[in-house]
């Protein structure tokens, strides 16, 4: 073999290293950006027949408009498929952050005479019971604004927060 061959041989397992050697730096760190943050999902349910309403979680409109069975499922910010969404679907449903989160709840009766019921329930993976469960029979309108705490896993102490006039 001329030297041109052996020169060859002896860089390229120096170059398969430095790539070894990049390839998992970044794949741990990858690994660290996402243990850094949980993955959290959570389902938001309204029976909104007879009613206008507008949920907002952590600021952020979802998109629930009322008059109709309406659903959207939520997930952390971080989550790795936020970076596939578009930035509208984005903007609605990558909008739960780990530890307290704000809720607030707005709704008026499309005719104060009818005897709709106005049902929300906030569920989130891994947890047995609501994070929030709402009933609304007799209020013409309203407007709750609500922390909830959320985990991968629920703590011990956890109760569903419970609003309405109905049970």
């Amino acid at each position: 073999m001329t030297n041109i061959h052996l020169r060859a041989r002896r860089r390229i397992p120096g170059m398969n290293n430095r790539r070894l050697t990049l390839a998992f730096c970044l794949l741990a760190m990858v690994t660290a950006v996402r243990a850094a943050e949980p993955e959290l999902m959570a389902g938001l349910s309204v029976m909104g027949y007879g009613y206008k309403v507008k949920v907002s979680v952590n600021g952020a409109d979802v998109g629930i408009e009322g008059g109709k069975s309406e659903s959207r499922r939520l997930f952390n910010k971080g989550h790795e498929m936020a970076a596939q969404a578009t930035p509208a679907i984005r903007a609605k449903n990558f909008v739960l952050v780990p530890g307290a989160n704000e809720v607030a709840i707005e709704f008026q009766k499309i005719d104060p005479k009818s005897a709709d019921v106005l049902e929300l329930t906030f569920q989130a993976q891994g947890y047995a019971q609501p994070l929030l469960s709402l009933v609304n029979k007799a209020q013409a309108s309203g407007k709750h604004v609500v922390k909830v705490t959320l985990a991968p896993k629920p703590p011990p102490d956890f109760k569903t927060v419970v609003i309405g006039d109905a049970k």
